[in-house]
């Protein structure tokens, strides 16, 4: 994990003694070059307004505009120079990582091919694995159930 990540978990539930397994210069994204908002600090919010709705199965849920935003980054990532198997799409809706799956196969704009070597998965079944590259989809995460990214 890059220090920037664990910096806050470290200094809020372990008073600062929680130690990382490699350095700074070790987690450095040669090649890549992704838009980050602070380039030394390889991590972002993406905050936008859609609303999550009841997946087709009628027991999970799902938000089109995220799954879009989804897309987007991933893209993004793609032409930045990241491989798909550095990158992972966690969500905690079923419905959820069905239609980003759906979308991104349908709608991105580069090969097919690359979408479908994404790891699109539950928060439960990604358990465990690693990415160098994290999108965290929550479909539904505060009190207005507006969704960030």
């Amino acid at each position: 994990m890059h220090p920037c990540l664990s910096e806050f978990p470290s200094n809020c539930f372990y008073e600062g003694t929680l130690q990382n397994g490699v350095t700074v210069n070790e987690r450095q994204s040669s090649g890549i070059d992704f838009p980050w908002p602070v380039p030394n600090r390889p991590m972002f919010f993406y905050v936008q307004m859609g609303q999550e709705e009841i997946s087709a199965s009628g027991t999970s849920y799902l938000n089109r505009t995220e799954a879009a935003n989804v897309e987007k980054i991933v893209t993004t990532f793609l032409r930045s120079g990241v491989v798909p198997s550095q990158i992972g799409v966690i969500t905690p809706y079923e419905g959820q990582r069905a239609y980003i799956v759906n979308f991104m196969s349908r709608n991105g704009s580069l090969r097919q091919q690359l979408y479908k070597e994404i790891e699109v998965a539950s928060v439960d079944s990604f358990q465990g694995r690693e990415k160098d590259y994290i999108i965290l989809s929550c479909v539904r995460s505060n009190e207005y159930q507006l969704s960030f990214v």
